[in-house]
């Protein structure tokens, strides 16, 4: 987490930082000590902060009707380029510096690293601070006076903790000063505060070979049936990572660090999410230039690492619609939810972002042609089956042309409307006017199972409508791509419906239009509070501790496949705040590859630094989530796990779908779920009514290939509801929910999860495992691709639990979310080879590196440090 500069053992506290420190190769300034200063503080933005998370618990502020101006004079130590670091506020701020009296240099504030809110009250204000890399000044020894003006448009308001001008390499940790760290732990647990890694040859656990010397080196990514390939023909699945703007708007040093970072724990594929449309003028059709140039720079870092790329390029939620955008009777101010599908000027809006993006060349290069970029989605969580599904949300005029639209298609199946109104049951909506030719769409809950009772015929037809047109616009779309020259594989959309048990197959089968399946979902407990606990973490909010291991039927990775396309699975996360994080890496990791899964692509992560932000819902960048990766991500993409052949498959067509025949899909979380309701052997064609642990036994596909052959294995073996225990057909995966414990036995790969202390020693293949955690993992793999039995070299990888320091809850409200540095609960295990003979064990740092010398290991058993996430073992 930091750069160790100066003093790597010195652990200090944040109060004692002195006013000024220098050294021969850094200084550092705490920001309320300038000698010269105009500023006006105010109240709420000034005083109304967590200071014990401020540098000197103290900064400088300015809130008011002029420019806040502040000048420090500055001993310099040493001639030389200095890179100046300023801790200092990051929204809606503008923050300038100007050396000597000279010209003023303005400083970024929108590219802030290890942001964190200090506001009081926890509110997602401009009361947030982070670290602004100002660029590199040169300077001489001796006497210097360095000015600062905060002068933005909002109250000129701005906030100076520290700043630093250093010669060295500098990774922000807080308000720590270079080569320093907090060191502050609650009893039980350990600050991780791991130093800058500087990417040497001498790690002992390093990924970076797992991917190619170079993303796309042998062609472009091609889907070839259930499955990805390079371009040489090698399957290939994805361990991935969310990221967006704040990854792609760094400077190319933090992007570089990132690839390294993301590289060596195993990650081969980034989703670069994040609308590249220039919103600001009054020409909807045109793009942000800069965003490109920064998408472009991003895929080649990336690539250079052997990182592919997936371009996620619109989300609804990024527009706001407004009247230049020439859509007539569309809602003004609002999200364009469903209107790609079917507007013909959002349309050409879309089509003209796509050609802009695809085709221009930057540094003679157009997206087309670059071999790195593995996927391109079409439109993200937008569904004509979700319940944005609303006349309000269109608007009148977008309504008007849809259901024109309707009125088209119901005479071309019917023969006229009056015809359609008939077969309905001469049921009628308000809208339907047949000499007007226009058709009624109801909204979206009118297309659930409760909805539809009194309706069905009607809602029928209108669900194949919508289906069909959703549909086709993913296929035009994919079209237009290829013929525009693009190479990569194309997914749709990643969406969920208004009910499963109804649309759930229909959702899906409209994905086929395109190359590649693709779905979105996240585990965690109730969490709830002020509006904001949908995407934030606060004081006052009411949340609860909940491992997936007690309840399978709530997590979201059961994969209902379609034959014949690879599937990713574009966004996962266990949500935060939640003590059982430890469990997500691994039960993706094993049912991944069981299930035959091609990708899985963690939410989220800004850049390659651990974070320090005690109140993130989605924090990736942590030690229980990308800390846990190594193990996780060698165990998927080297196939450990084996592959099922279906457990279950549906035999389906077109006709069916559009008949609303079998097209209920149960992924995780099934309220209606009833033992009665399990099929027999001869009643596969129902998806819906398959138990929903079956996906933990083995794979779960739909097939439109006639030729295909319906299946049925009897899981009344592997799937025990007595015992509350799940095994996967390859016999490799044991599941027990009623005891909270998971284990795989392969092998290469033997681990557990789960409540450990409860469950005693875990006997596996090669090993036994004994822990005194309540809860943890233990991950037990080879590293050198040999069986556990004979390798030579074997990563032992553990986790318990994490959280920022002082993170406090009563009652399951939160009372704290805490502060840097991130604290992890003690580690407590002891793994027992059953081939003890000459096996040496060594404990890593977080960055993989050796902390001592290997010892031997006295009757095979490993005994973990309490800090030692990380032990190799040789032999």
């Amino acid at each position: 987490m930091r750069a160790s500069i100066l003093v790597r053992a010195l652990v200090i506290g944040v109060a004692a930082l002195s006013p000024l420190t220098a050294a021969d190769d850094f200084v550092w300034v705490e920001g309320e000590a300038a000698t010269m200063k105009t500023v006006q503080p105010h109240g709420w933005y000034s005083d109304a902060v967590k200071k014990d998370q401020l540098s000197g618990s103290a900064w400088i502020s300015n809130f008011g009707n002029q420019d806040g101006l502040a000048t420090y004079d500055l001993t310099v130590p040493t001639d030389g380029d200095y890179t100046l670091w300023v801790r200092a506020n990051v929204i809606g701020a503008a923050l300038a510096y100007q050396l000597d009296g000279g010209e003023w240099t303005s400083i970024d504030t929108g590219k802030g690293v290890d942001v964190v809110n200090i506001a009081s009250d926890g509110k997602p204000d401009m009361r947030i601070i982070g670290w602004l890399n100002g660029g590199v000044v040169k300077l001489k020894a001796g006497t210097v006076k360095l000015g600062f003006k905060m002068h933005s448009g909002n109250n000129h308001h701005g906030g100076i903790d520290c700043f630093v001008l250093t010669k060295k390499s500098f990774t922000p940790n807080g308000a720590v000063k270079p080569g320093q760290k907090f060191g502050l732990a609650d009893a039980g647990w350990w600050a991780f505060e791991p130093d800058a890694d500087e990417f040497t040859k001498d790690a002992l656990l390093d990924l970076r070979s797992l991917n190619e010397k170079v993303a796309g080196e042998s062609g472009f990514i091609k889907a070839a049936g259930d499955t990805f390939q390079l371009g040489n023909g090698k399957p290939v699945r994805f361990w991935a990572i969310n990221s967006g703007h704040g990854l792609c708007d760094a400077d190319d040093a933090l992007i570089e660090m990132t690839a390294k970072r993301w590289a060596k724990g195993g990650i081969n594929l980034v989703r670069l999410h994040g609308g590249m449309f220039d919103r600001k003028g009054n020409d909807p059709t045109v793009i942000d230039r800069h965003q490109l140039e920064r998408f472009h720079r991003t895929v080649q870092i990336l690539k250079r690492h052997g990182i592919y790329t997936k371009l996620s390029h619109f989300f609804p939620l990024w527009m706001q619609l407004k009247a230049s955008d020439g859509i007539a009777g569309a809602p003004m101010g609002q999200h364009p939810f469903c209107l790609p599908y079917f507007e013909p000027r959002m349309q050409e809006i879309y089509r003209s972002w796509l050609k802009q993006i695809l085709t221009t060349k930057v540094d003679g290069k157009a997206l087309i042609d670059e071999p790195a970029l593995a996927c391109v989605e079409i439109i993200n969580e937008d569904s004509l089956f979700f319940w944005t599904f609303t006349a309000k949300n269109l608007g009148d005029g977008p309504l008007a042309t849809l259901e024109g639209q309707y009125a088209a298609w119901l005479e071309k199946k019917h023969g006229d409307l009056d015809k359609a109104f008939a077969t309905w049951g001469g049921q009628k909506q308000g809208r339907d006017n047949a000499a007007g030719k226009r058709a009624t769409l109801l909204d979206a809950w009118n297309m659930t199972r409760d909805g539809m009772k009194d309706k069905k015929a009607r809602m029928t037809d209108q669900i194949a409508f919508l289906a069909t047109t959703q549909r086709d616009f993913y296929a035009n779309t994919n079209r237009y791509m290829k013929e525009l020259g693009l190479k990569a594989p194309v997914s749709a959309s990643n969406w969920t419906t208004a009910d499963n048990l109804v649309l759930g197959g229909v959702e899906r089968w409209t994905y086929a239009a395109t190359d590649v399946i693709d779905k979105h979902g996240y585990f965690g407990g109730k969490h709830e509070g002020d509006g904001s606990a949908g995407y934030s973490v606060r004081e006052g909010h009411r949340y609860e501790d909940k491992s997936a291991l007690l309840d399978p039927q709530s997590v979201p990775i059961s994969y209902v496949q379609q034959a014949g396309r690879p599937h990713l699975h574009s966004e996962i996360a266990w949500n935060k705040p939640n003590r059982f994080i430890a469990e997500g890496n691994l039960l993706v990791a094993s049912y991944a590859a069981l299930q035959g899964v091609d990708g899985y692509i963690w939410f989220a992560a800004a850049d390659g630094n651990w974070l320090n932000n005690g109140n993130g819902k989605w924090t990736w960048m942590m030690p229980g989530e990308f800390g846990q990766s190594p193990a996780a991500a060698l165990q998927y993409r080297r196939g450990d796990v084996k592959e099922s052949a279906p457990v279950i498959r549906q035999v389906t067509s077109d006709a069916d779908v559009l008949a609303l025949k079998n097209t209920g899909i149960v992924e995780g979380q099934n309220a209606d779920f009833r033992m009665g309701d399990v099929p027999k052997a001869s009643e596969a064609g129902n998806l819906a009514a398959v138990d929903p642990l079956a996906t933990f036994a083995g794979r779960v596909e739909r097939s439109f290939d006639p030729a295909a052959k319906a299946e049925v294995q009897d899981l009344s073996k592997l799937i025990d509801r007595t015992a509350k225990k799940v095994t996967s057909i390859t016999n490799e995966l044991t599941w027990k929910y009623g005891d909270g414990l998971f284990t795989v036995n392969t092998a290469k790969s033997q681990a557990v999860t789960g409540f450990l202390s409860k469950a005693g020693t875990v006997q596996l293949g090669d090993l036994t495992i004994t822990s005194g955690m309540e809860y943890g993992t233990v991950h037990v793999i080879s590293l050198d691709d040999q069986p556990l039995a004979t390798a030579k070299k074997i990563l032992i990888q553990a986790f318990s639990e994490e959280k920022m320091y002082g993170f406090r809850a009563e009652g399951g409200v939160i009372k704290d979310v805490g502060r840097v540095p991130i604290n992890v609960r003690d580690l407590q295990a002891t793994v027992t080879f059953a081939k003890a003979a000459g096996l040496k064990a060594v404990t890593l740092d977080a960055n993989g590196y050796a902390k001592g010398n290997a010892e031997a290991v006295k009757g095979g058993t490993v005994t973990l440090v309490k800090d030692g996430m990380y032990t190799v073992v040789t032999r």
